[in-house]
């Protein structure tokens, strides 16, 4: 298998749908913004968790030696970058009606793009995330051992 570009990935949705089931196409590209805000929401929720642990014992944790405090750094920069960048990206609410391009065909085009691009806000959220959760593992363990 092979990743697709937008037109090529257009191209098989009527290929898979038929070329004039406009209202499936629109809908298959519906159907993956809200499963990114899904995701995203729950992330988001995950995010809460860490921000909340951090607040009741990260400074008892951080107080614990240096390594525990570059830790609870990294891990609450990393979990707020992770925030900041799904609020930014995929938690911005855009109606997929709300814009049109000069076709059909351009405008599911266009949906494509920003559901890559939406994609890749995630994916980058999520890596952050996994940093942020690594540098409060750290942190913890750090503090266990002294």
């Amino acid at each position: 298998m092979r990743r697709l570009s937008p037109a090529n990935e257009l191209h098989f949705i009527k290929e898979i749908y038929g070329p004039e089931a406009t209202e499936t196409h629109f809908a298959v590209l519906r159907d993956a913004f809200a499963l990114l805000q899904t995701r995203s929401q729950m992330m988001l929720g995950l995010i809460t968790i860490c921000l909340t642990i951090t607040g009741f014992s990260g400074q008892k944790i951080a107080e614990s030696g240096k390594m525990s405090k570059i830790g609870v750094f990294l891990g609450v920069v990393s979990v707020l970058a992770s925030a900041l960048i799904i609020f930014t990206g995929p938690l911005q609410i855009r109606w997929l009606t709300q814009y049109r391009a000069d076709s059909i065909d351009t405008t599911l085009l266009e949906l494509i793009r920003r559901r890559n691009i939406r994609t890749h806000q995630y994916y980058t959220a999520m890596g952050c995330l996994v940093v942020g959760l690594s540098g409060y593992v750290l942190s913890f363990a750090t503090y266990l051992l002294k």
